[in-house]
């Protein structure tokens, strides 16, 4: 506790010293507070799991289990509002975000599981909004590095405030004494600041875990499923000898928001107010809830998760994520014509004709565009020609 209280007050001692001086250039472009829908149009989503009194499950399978842990394009779905811009003294501009709870369509997929016999299915929901920042100035340290046992969740190094705990288990990290996470009062960051256009986006959700059974789906167990993402560096490890999870571990690192980052197309930075500067943003996560009670007992679960929201106005039919649509992306789902994903099939009801235990090898999540959703069928592949040839650019999309 000594500790803690030395640090904030060395946070507050830094903020008030650096509040005399501009610590970079403040955007010359003013703007107005925006909402806008994004669309996951890219994403992964790894985790390993042990319940007690069920096998763990712990190669990264967890939900997909027969294929590639890739998101559907256009499933996943939410609104975030960007406050108007605002002076946090020392660090310059920021952006509050806000994401509205009602608006939250997470993950939500079904497998089967041969050694219970058993349809199961995880859904992700919003129950209350998630909140972020995005630092417009080079100022913000938005990495994570936690650890977790089942006394909840620390910083660990390089965090400045690594040793400190950051939370219990299935709860929010602290932002600080500033109520802005990446700041020098919390443990984010790994001591480098990052460069603008940096985010921090908390989603306080929930994981629901239902298997199928007298016709119907039934709650196994929920639990908090605490999403929180940056757009530089994730790194969690479990840290837990009475855990079958104990030493897994995972890393992501995604990227600020575009076109205000000006990293993915050089010499076509753009500045804050221009009508795409939030384009969109890679976040990434790595975290772990431990030891959470539910209604089957204790629940150790280590999760990772990459998630590229494009705004509705922006959205082509990207399948690799390089910005433009080309050949390339045609042919990631011309190979996986006719393939079908695990699941319950088109009419979504385990127990019928066309359920599906296991994935077609050929099988590819990111070409899936179009109903019917698990199948590759020829509606996807004309999806992506339709945009070929299109690019996402400043000005948002560019046709030949």
């Amino acid at each position: 506790m000594e500790k803690r209280i030395v640090l904030a007050l060395a946070s507050i001692s830094t903020i008030l010293l650096a509040s005399f001086a501009l610590v970079a250039q403040i955007p010359s472009v003013s703007a107005q507070p925006e909402n806008h829908l994004f669309w996951m149009l890219a994403g992964t989503a790894e985790g390993c799991s042990d319940l007690v009194g069920q096998d763990p499950t712990v190669d990264w399978k967890t939900p997909f289990q027969t294929r590639p842990p890739d998101f559907m394009p256009l499933l996943s779905q939410q609104n975030i509002t960007f406050s108007n811009h605002w002076t946090l003294p020392g660090y310059g501009m920021i952006v509050n975000l806000t994401v509205p709870y009602e608006t939250y369509v997470g993950l939500d997929h079904a497998w089967y599981d041969k050694e219970s016999v058993t349809w199961y299915r995880l859904t992700v929901t919003l129950e209350e909004d998630g909140f972020g920042w995005i630092f417009l100035n080079a100022t913000g340290d938005v990495d994570i590095h936690t650890f977790n046992n089942d006394t909840g969740v620390w910083w660990t190094t390089p965090s400045p405030f690594a040793g400190i705990k950051a939370a219990d288990s299935g709860a929010m990290p602290d932002p600080g004494l500033d109520g802005v996470a990446g700041t020098a009062d919390d443990g984010f960051g790994d001591g480098t600041n990052d460069t603008r256009g940096s985010s921090i986006l908390m989603i306080p959700s929930k994981m629901h875990v239902d298997y199928w059974g007298s016709g119907q789906w039934n709650l196994l167990f929920e639990s908090p499923w605490p999403q929180v993402f940056t757009t530089e560096t994730a790194y969690d490890i479990v840290n837990e000898p009475n855990s079958e999870l104990d030493g897994w571990n995972k890393t992501k690192v995604g990227q600020p928001w575009e076109f205000y980052a000006g990293l993915d197309q050089p010499g076509k930075q753009v500045n804050y107010g221009h009508p795409k500067w939030n384009a969109y943003v890679t976040y990434v996560c790595a975290w772990s809830v431990i030891n959470q009670d539910t209604m089957l007992g204790d629940l150790d679960v280590i999760f990772a998760i990459m998630q590229k929201a494009i705004r509705d106005d922006c959205v082509i039919a990207d399948v690799n994520g390089d910005e433009k649509v080309t050949i390339t992306d045609i042919v990631i789902a011309a190979l996986a014509f006719g393939a079908e994903d695990e699941g319950p099939g088109e009419d979504g009801t385990p127990g019928t004709g066309d359920d599906k235990p296991d994935a077609d090898p050929n099988y590819s999540a990111r070409g899936d565009f179009k109903p019917t959703r698990g199948k590759i069928t020829i509606s996807d592949i004309v999806r992506i020609a339709l945009d070929f040839g299109a690019s996402l650019t400043p000005d948002c999309i560019v046709r030949p």
